[in-house]
């Protein structure tokens, strides 16, 4: 048996390499096909980013990459055509569905089901629709794959291609870039299309041309187009008539007529025709081009609010109560499928653009009281009502009105009601019971239930089980920034991003407020910490407003782990809670693991996974050295219009001369097995558990060394360099003298150096931390004492340690600006600082607001994302952020994205 599987393994491996030198692919049923080009590579279809890098990921790890990703189905539509007239097909396309099908999503399906040269297809929805369910059961060589069993993809790919996928031919054309404007340039002239095409192609269009009427018109029916530009003289017609006509298409480009003179008459024509723009070709380049862009801003503005209604709609959608929305008339604008169930109808087409009272039969005083309500612009909740089914029957229910109210105007309600008829089924009535009704989570009497059932078959049938602890970090700041339905909505959101990473035996609830709760079932020790980082970076990627900047929630997260030997629900839950409030207490956004003390061999399998990575990276370079600006407020204007901003970070450059000082503080990241960079809050606190800090630091002075003596330095401007040292390698006498030795050695003047001792560290040796601080300081080292104020060890440290510096710890700043106290305590730690004859330095800085406040509090100095987000090291361009402007600055930059840094340092 053995050998007649090897046997068909080895003809499989051979046919297929034949198949991919004759470029032939090999369909579902065995069958080749081959038009002259190869069919090759797949085509990744989704709208969201997080979900598209999740897919990305798959397929990388199948060795199946994707030879292309587009986010729109529209122009996933044009490109799979385009591709097969360029004899450069697909073998596959992967297609993430919308919440609600529309009209450019059907079309994409309906290509992919009727067209013979079209690549076989994978559709991922969140569940079964019944538009996907007849898509998958019509398309021959279509699947529908649920998300919540993405997992099987690669296997899916296997089965419509058992004899693999071709790679992608060398030859391939580039797609148009998801999200690029496509421009339709028409004119008569051949020199003039070609001049404007390579014009407009240089500023980053793409651009299609036609010389006539009909050539515009075939064009556009090929291929969708965001803008056309229309010339008023054309060999078969007019301008007019073009923009008429191309407006009359289903999804119409935005229009604009282009002419050689001014013309009154062809301008009004053409505008009266659905024009929004005269364009002429005596402009300028630069005219000409910063008008094209003002019209793709437009193109963009309109995309966003379309995807923007698409989203809510969606949300609206997935609901279990009817829902109309109403515009500022009163006639209904928008209906949600629940609310189609409820009255008995087939589609929208019968309730869309009527007056919301005709659905109300015959009672009058309901319309009347839903009338005043409406005008008057206030909620109302829990009235009764009656409406008019699509049979005429009539049909009780409760409702709520939400006013959605634009400062200046009215904008309309959406109208959300509920049978009140006594008839709802089980399963709904089961469903309120057990779910939290604000984020469709399960509630905390049913999750505790699960968990209790989740710790008997751990005790029947051993393993582990992780049991997360989430809770929003300053949730009242949220609350008071944007209101209670701004926070309600950014919990609702988290909700569904949790919902979508459940594997299939975990569980997701809301136990009270801003606190969650993951229970993830079967895990691996070794990559809990791993699981619960990628929960807490959801978190991160919710925002709220505050004021006049957007700011990203954080959570701090405690994980228990969860055995044979886990005794009770009211355990586990304490374990998660202790975990999550010593990561509160560490500073906020931070993931604590609980392993408790029962099994030591769970802490010992925790452990030996992050030792071994952290033992990989230090010994292979595994580590990179990041810097973040600390700016002297004093350099920073008054008012924020003012503000210079060089390479993405706010620095006021032409302060040199005036003595002020700049301090970069040195950042620390590990790379991981996929290249994402892993923040310290995840590594730092194993590495101290398992003792390898003091090599961890020695690797970081030696290597930030390396890079300064590299590291162009402008005389003019005092720069220095501050880097963290752990209080376990404070009392590593070793460790001190091979980094002092380091300095020495180095040819880096100590002056451009400032060693950062955490305020809460816990000194064993107060004797040798001196001793070591006052050889530095002798070489011209300074210190600063980092995270001061959270801790019981503040005032201590600053009367034994001789420091220069002392650096607030962020919680405060981030908070002073809406509370008092946070405020007066910045204040009466500057200046206790300063009368002690220290500087201050302000961490955390989020906004002007905060520098303002800060300024205010008598700091010195911020440092924030606000200020400008880390970068790497070896690149900064010191000469030419700091010295005086003489020329505009590159616009390119390092930084790294903050969802690579998100934790705090």
């Amino acid at each position: 048996m053995a050998t007649r599987t090897a046997s068909r393994r080895s003809a499989a491996t051979t046919h297929r390499s034949e198949c991919r030198a004759h470029g032939v692919r090999t369909s579902l049923d065995g069958s080749q096909r081959s038009s002259g080009g190869l069919l090759s590579g797949i085509l990744l279809v989704e709208r969201s980013s997080t979900l598209s890098h999740l897919l990305r990921r798959t397929l990388n790890a199948a060795r199946l990459p994707p030879r292309a990703e587009l986010a729109s189905y529209l122009d996933a539509h044009d490109h799979l055509r385009k591709s097969v007239g360029a004899n450069q097909g697909y073998s596959l396309a992967v297609i993430g569905a919308p919440p609600r099908a529309n009209r450019e999503f059907l079309a994409l399906l309906d290509y992919l089901g009727r067209n013979p040269t079209a690549p076989s297809a994978i559709l991922l929805a969140h569940e079964s629709s019944a538009e996907a369910a007849s898509w998958a059961r019509s398309c021959r060589n279509g699947r529908l794959l649920l998300w919540s069993n993405f997992a099987r993809l690669p296997a899916l790919i296997g089965e419509l291609h058992p004899l693999g996928i071709a790679p992608v031919a060398s030859e391939a054309p580039a797609p148009v870039r998801a999200g690029q404007l496509r421009i339709l340039f028409v004119d008569d002239s051949h020199s003039v299309r070609h001049a404007y095409r390579q014009l407009l192609e240089r500023s980053g269009f793409a651009v299609d041309t036609a010389g006539s009427v009909a050539e515009a018109l075939a064009r556009a029916a090929g291929a969708h187009h965001d803008l056309a530009i229309v010339d008023y003289f054309l060999p078969d017609g007019t301008g007019d008539e073009l923009c008429r006509r191309l407006g009359a298409q289903p999804t119409p480009p935005l229009l604009a007529v282009l002419t050689g003179t001014y013309r009154d008459d062809i301008i009004q024509r053409c505008l009266a025709a659905g024009a929004g723009e005269c364009l002429f070709k005596t402009e300028t380049k630069d005219l000409f081009l910063a008008r094209v862009r003002r019209l793709a801003r437009q193109v963009e503005l309109e995309r966003s609010a379309a995807a923007e209604r698409e989203r809510l709609e969606g949300i609206l959608g997935s609901v279990r109560d009817g829902v109309f929305g109403l515009d500022a008339s009163g006639r209904i604008s928008f209906v949600n499928p629940t609310a189609l169930d409820l009255l008995g109808h087939a589609d929208d087409v019968a309730l869309l653009g009527t007056d919301v009272d005709r659905h109300l039969g015959g009672y009058g005083a309901t319309a009347r009281a839903l009338r005043e309500a409406l005008e008057a612009g206030a909620p109302v909740r829990d009235l009764e009502a009656v409406l008019t089914r699509a049979d005429g029957a009539p049909l009780a229910v409760t409702y709520t009105l939400l006013p959605l109210n634009d400062p200046r105007q009215r904008e309309g309600a959406a109208l959300i009601f509920r049978d009140a008829s006594g008839q709802r089924d089980i399963e709904r009535l089961h469903w309120e019971l057990t779910h939290d009704h604000l984020t469709g989570l399960l509630n905390g009497r049913r999750f505790n239930e699960l968990l209790a059932a989740e710790i008997a078959r751990l005790g029947e049938q051993g393993g582990y089980s992780a049991l997360l602890y989430i809770d929003i970090d300053r949730f009242n700041q949220v609350i008071d920034a944007g209101g209670q339905t701004a926070a309600d909505r950014m919990l609702a959101e988290l909700a569904d991003a949790l919902r979508d990473q459940l594997g299939q035996y975990d569980q997701a609830a809301r136990l009270e407020g801003d606190r969650l709760a993951v229970l993830l079932s079967r895990v691996e020790l070794d990559q809990v910490h791993a699981q619960a980082e990628h929960y807490r970076a959801l978190v991160r990627q919710r925002r709220y407003r505050a004021g006049d900047h957007w700011r990203a929630a954080t959570a701090s997260l405690g994980v228990a782990i969860l055995g044979p030997g886990t005794p009770s629900v009211e355990h586990a839950l304490e374990q998660a809670r202790m975990a999550c409030k010593t990561a509160k207490q560490r500073g906020r956004d931070q993931t604590e693991i609980n392993s408790g003390h029962r099994d030591a061999r769970v802490a010992r399998e925790l452990e030996a996974g992050w030792t071994e990575r952290i033992r990989a990276a230090l010994e292979y370079d595994r580590l990179v050295l990041l810097a973040q600006a600390i700016v002297p407020i004093g350099a920073l204007p008054e008012h924020e219009r003012d503000v210079v901003e060089r390479h993405g970070w706010r620095i006021d450059g032409g302060s040199a001369g005036s003595g002020r000082e700049y301090l970069f503080e040195v950042l620390t990241r590990m790379v991981g097995k996929g290249g994402q960079l892993i923040t310290p809050s995840v590594f730092v606190p194993m590495a101290e558990r398992v003792g390898l800090m003091p090599r961890f630091d020695l690797w970081v002075f030696r290597h930030l060394l390396e890079q300064l003596v590299k590291l162009p330095m402008p005389e003019e401007v005092p720069v220095t360099f501050t880097v963290n040292l752990s209080g376990i390698t404070l009392d590593d006498a070793p460790t001190l003298q091979a980094i002092e030795e380091a300095i020495v050695g180095s040819g880096v003047p100590p002056r451009r150096l400032m060693i950062e001792i955490t305020e809460t560290s816990e000194l064993v040796s107060l004797r040798l931390a001196r001793r070591f601080i006052g050889r530095m300081r002798a070489l011209g080292c300074r210190f600063a004492l980092d995270d001061f104020g959270i801790g019981f060890s503040s005032f201590s440290h600053l009367r034994d340690l001789d420091v220069d510096f002392v650096k607030i710890d962020g919680s405060f700043v981030e908070a002073m600006t809406t509370s008092d106290m946070d405020r007066k305590m910045i204040v009466s730690i500057s200046q206790l600082a300063h009368s002690l004859g220290l500087q201050v330095i302000g961490e955390h800085v989020e906004s002007f607001g905060s520098v303002q406040a800060l300024r205010a509090a008598g700091v010195d100095y911020a440092q924030g994302h606000w200020i400008g987000e880390p970068r790497l090291l070896h690149k900064l361009e010191l000469p030419t952020l700091l010295l005086p402007r003489t020329a505009a600055p590159s616009t390119a930059t390092d930084a790294v994205p903050q969802t690579a840094t998100a934790a705090a340092d």
